[in-house]
């Protein structure tokens, strides 16, 4: 029983995030930055009640999307990717602006310390984010 609800659970976080980077990427020729973020925040705190800003502020935070969001090192991927095409669109240099930087690079040390093979886009983000560190 608890298995099943882990399962549906994962499964709903893979199928948010994909929705999620779907959308931000029709808006990204179109929308303004602060609207692209606006509709992460929202899409990410409505389909996952998840607050973005909030969590990516703790130290701890990819544990925490792995034990309590079901995140497994797919949705980290994507995550780090829908944090970059939010980032990308933002050439602020504000503090969320910092702290979207500083998550992107620490989801994928993790998956690197995890041995698991750069995606596609991996190797380009940590090279485009080393540029605000």
């Amino acid at each position: 029983m608890m298995d099943n609800y882990i399962i549906k659970e994962a499964d709903k976080t893979k199928a948010a995030l994909v929705a999620i980077l779907r959308q931000l990427f029709q808006m990204s020729s179109t929308a303004a930055p602060a609207e692209i973020r606006d509709c992460a925040r929202n899409e990410l705190s409505e389909r996952l009640g998840l607050d973005v800003d909030s969590l990516l502020e703790k130290e701890n935070f990819i544990p925490l999307l792995v034990s309590d969001y079901h995140f497994d090192d797919s949705d980290l991927n994507k995550f780090a990717e829908l944090l970059y095409t939010v980032l990308r669109a933002d050439e602020g240099k504000d503090d969320v602006h910092n702290l979207y930087a500083k998550a992107i690079s620490a989801i994928n040390k993790w998956l690197d310390d995890r041995g698991q093979a750069f995606s596609a886009t991996r190797h380009y983000v940590l090279e485009e984010n080393s540029r605000y560190f």
